[in-house]
């Protein structure tokens, strides 16, 4: 299933609107990425495709980054640092990495999914992993590139239905 871009998803009210001629001429230098903490609600409101849950920023354990070119929010990558029962104290999960269309291919993903790993080595974790469908070439070409190593696994989903 294809996302829309994080451009389309932002309020034209609430952020700047680029030109593609500016997109086209921004390089990866121009753009800055940082966690998300109490306080982010708003940047988490705007790359939103439902309703925000905007308490995760106050958990530690999830760990929320966001590449912005100047104030615009332009990537984001989204994970969760799992307690484990053996090995190291706790697993990173990257749940969620998305780039908007016209800043992809010059490493802002790569620079995201650094900053998710000097998170979880800050805390002790030694370990991460991340799921993906395996057609998904941009997103195997990206993980490959950061030093994933494919897995074969079998992943079942569960649906529990409204509560």
């Amino acid at each position: 299933m294809r996302r829309e871009s994080i451009r389309a998803r932002l309020r034209s009210d609430e952020s700047r609107a680029l030109c593609a001629k500016c997109v086209t001429s921004r390089r990866m230098t121009d753009v800055s990425v940082r966690r998300l903490h109490a306080g982010d609600e708003r940047v988490v409101a705007l790359l939103a495709e439902r309703e925000p849950q905007t308490a995760l920023l106050a958990d530690e354990r999830t760990v929320f980054v966001v590449a912005f070119a100047g104030e615009e929010a332009v990537g984001f990558a989204f994970g969760y640092l799992l307690p484990r029962r053996h090995g190291d104290a706790e697993i990173l999960f990257v749940y969620e990495v998305d780039v908007d269309e016209g800043y992809r291919r010059q490493g802002i993903a790569k620079r995201m999914l650094r900053e998710l790993e000097r998170v979880a080595r800050e805390r002790g974790v030694g370990e991460g992993f991340v799921l993906t469908e395996t057609d998904n070439d941009p997103a195997n070409r990206l993980y490959t590139s950061v030093g994933g190593e494919p897995l074969d696994v079998v992943q079942y989903e569960f649906r529990y239905g409204s509560p």
